[in-house]
């Protein structure tokens, strides 16, 4: 039987938008960082280029792969591509994840690593909670967990998107990036549970699963 394509219109305008502005921060920002065409950034990031680089990359996947998975009628006429994109984007940011908390550590100044390490960590935790509650079929706390990681990873484009495409100068007196990395994950965050809660009756209706015993088979 053939599967009617219902596809939520304000979700898929919302994705479109959100399309734009990472094809804009990747042709400004990521694709010049990774050819080598910006100098500054080059001196910058010469010590750790080829981590920052991995890290990138599997940033991006967790990026590309997820939108698919916020449209109710594509998880229920594809559920095993469901399940193949979400286990892409967890492992992504499974990755990703350690790296950019090595990286903020390691290598970034004092005013900030802390910061960044704490984001990168909620990312994770966020991620791992998204994943643990899908494999034991909780659904309305997967949409929560699985919405606010994927806040996060959005982050990426955000503070990208402000500091380097929009050239916006950090006041000190919001401490300068560690607050605006404090700022957008904290705004990310509460944006995230708004949607999640916002749609939790309309997804209570839509989504349906087989039952499981909890393999990572489950994993929506």
């Amino acid at each position: 039987m053939a599967h009617t394509l219902n596809i939520h219109r304000p979700t898929l305008y919302f994705f479109i938008f959100i399309g734009a502005l990472t094809l804009l921060v990747m042709l400004k920002v990521e694709l010049p960082l990774m050819l080598g065409m910006n100098p500054q950034w080059e001196h910058k990031i010469n010590s750790y280029r080829w981590l920052l680089h991995i890290h990138a990359v599997f940033a991006s996947m967790a990026l590309l792969s997820a939108p698919l998975q916020f449209f109710a009628n594509l998880r229920r006429n594809h559920l095993h591509l469901h399940r193949i994109l979400g286990r892409t984007y967890a492992l992504s940011i499974l990755i990703s994840a350690p790296i950019g908390i090595y990286i903020a550590v390691v290598h970034l100044s004092n005013n900030e690593k802390w910061a960044a390490a704490a984001q990168g960590l909620l990312w994770l935790s966020c991620t791992f909670a998204a994943v643990y509650t899908a494999m034991k079929k909780q659904i309305f706390m997967h949409t929560i967990w699985i919405t606010r990681s994927y806040a996060l990873t959005l982050t990426f484009v955000l503070s990208r998107l402000i500091v380097d495409v929009c050239k916006v100068e950090i006041s000190p007196a919001i401490g300068g990036n560690a607050g605006l990395i404090l700022i957008t994950t904290f705004l990310m965050i509460i944006g995230a549970d708004v949607i999640s809660m916002s749609s939790t009756r309309d997804r209570a209706r839509t989504y349906s699963v087989p039952h499981s015993t909890g393999s990572l088979d489950s994993i929506p």
